[in-house]
C-alpha cells in the first residue's frame, strides 16, 4: 500500500509570547500532527487550549515581535512556512491555503463593497487580471455559496448584511483562488443552529467539489462530529489524543477527552444535569508542571505532575498521550 505524503505536517512545534526582556509564556509545546489531501482535520478543546495559536502560526500570522518560535516546523508540501521568505509565504497567503476568522465583521472592510473587497484579493494574487474578469470571479464566487441575488451582494457593504450572510462571504472570499487547505478558526461560533447547519453543509460540499483539506478549530462537538475525518484533541498547548473520528468519540482513552463527549448534550441524554470537569483551564503563566490536566483529572497520580507523557500508539491511527491511559475505563 502507498503510503500517503501529507499536504501540511506539523513537527514538534513549540511557541511562546514574550511579555517583557526576562518573561516569556509557552502556548504550544511540542506538537505535532499532519493534514493529508482531501481531508478535515477537527481540533478540539476548550478556549485557551491553544487551538487558535496553533492555525495562527501556520501562516505566521502571529504578532512577530512578541512570537517565539522554539523548536519545530511547519511544512506545506514539504516546504517550510517558517523558514519561507515573507514575499514567497505571501504569494502562499488567500492563494494555497486560506483562513476563515472567527468575527466575520472584523474581518472585513466596513467602508468597502464586498465586490470591492472580492476583487482586490484576486487582483492582488493576479496582477494581470482586468477589472471585468475579477468581477466575474467574484460573481461566481458568491454564487458558488449559494447567496441569492449576488449582483446586489456584490454592491451591498458588510454592515447591511447578517452573520450568517458574512460568513458565506467569507468562504467565498476564502475558496476564490482554489485553496489546497482552508483553515477555518471557530466558524460558526456567532450562529444560530440554523444557519450553522447551512454554514456546515457549504463547507462539506465545497471540499467535495474542490478537493480541498479543512483544518476546522471548535470547542463544539458536534460541529466537529458533523465535518471531520479525524480528529486532534488539545489541552494546555499539547496533543491528549488524536485519531480517525469514530475511535475519538466512541472509544475516547484520555480522561479529558471522556470529559468533554459526557458534558455534551445528547438527545439520549436522561440525567437532569450534564457531567462536567472539575475546575477550568488554566492560565499560561500558571500552567501545571507535567501533564497539564493533571490538577483537574480524576486518574491522576504524583508522576502526572512531574512527567509529561508521551505519546502512546493504540493501533490504526489512534494516538493518546497519557500516564494512565491503560486504566482510564473505555466508553462507547
Amino acid at each position: 500500500m502507498t503510503k500517503r505524503e501529507p499536504l501540511l505536517e506539523v513537527r514538534n512545534l513549540s511557541i511562546a509570547f514574550r511579555m517583557d526582556r526576562k518573561t516569556k509564556l509557552d502556548a504550544v509545546r511540542d506538537l505535532s500532527f499532519c493534514v493529508y489531501p482531501g481531508e478535515t482535520l477537527g481540533i478540539l478543546g476548550e478556549s485557551g487550549c491553544g487551538k487558535s495559536v496553533t492555525c495562527m502560526s501556520i501562516l505566521k500570522l502571529l504578532p512577530a515581535r512578541t512570537t517565539i518560535y522554539n523548536s519545530g516546523d511547519i511544512l506545506f508540501e514539504g516546504q517550510s512556512l517558517l523558514n519561507m521568505p515573507e514575499k514567497k509565504l505571501s504569494k502562499i497567503r488567500g492563494n494555497e491555503i486560506s483562513m476563515i476568522f472567527q468575527e466575520p465583521m472584523t474581518s472585513l472592510n466596513p467602508l468597502l463593497t464586498v465586490g470591492d473587497q472580492l476583487m482586490e484579493i484576486l487582483r492582488i494574487h493576479d496582477p494581470k487580471m482586468d477589472k471585468q474578469e475579477a468581477y466575474r470571479r467574484a460573481l461566481e464566487a458568491v454564487t458558488d455559496v449559494r447567496i441569492p441575488n449576488p449582483e446586489r451582494i456584490l454592491e451591498s457593504y458588510p454592515f447591511t448584511m447578517s452573520g450568517g450572510m458574512l460568513q458565506r462571504i467569507m468562504i467565498a472570499m476564502a475558496m476564490l483562488n482554489k485553496p489546497k487547505l482552508l483553515i477555518c478558526d471557530e466558524p460558526t461560533t456567532a450562529l444560530d443552529v440554523t444557519i450553522q447547519a447551512q454554514v456546515l453543509d457549504l463547507m462539506n460540499r465545497l471540499k467535495e467539489e474542490s478537493g480541498t483539506s479543512i483544518i476546522i478549530v471548535t470547542h463544539d462537538l458536534g460541529v466537529i462530529s458533523e465535518m471531520s475525518d479525524r480528529v486532534m484533541v488539545m489541552y494546555g498547548g499539547r496533543k491528549c489524543e488524536e485519531g480517525i473520528a469514530n475511535d475519538v468519540f466512541f472509544s475516547p482513552r484520555h480522561p479529558y477527552t471522556q470529559g468533554l463527549i459526557a458534558s455534551h448534550p445528547s438527545a439520549s441524554l436522561d440525567k437532569e444535569r450534564l457531567p462536567m470537569i472539575p475546575g477550568s483551564v488554566p492560565s499560561l503563566k500558571d500552567m501545571p508542571k507535567g501533564c497539564p490536566f493533571n490538577n483537574r483529572c480524576p486518574y491522576a497520580t504524583e508522576s502526572c505532575g512531574s512527567l509529561v507523557p508521551q505519546q502512546e500508539e493504540l493501533g490504526d491511527s489512534h494516538i493518546v498521550c497519557c500516564h494512565r491511559w491503560k486504566e482510564v475505563t473505555p466508553v462507547g
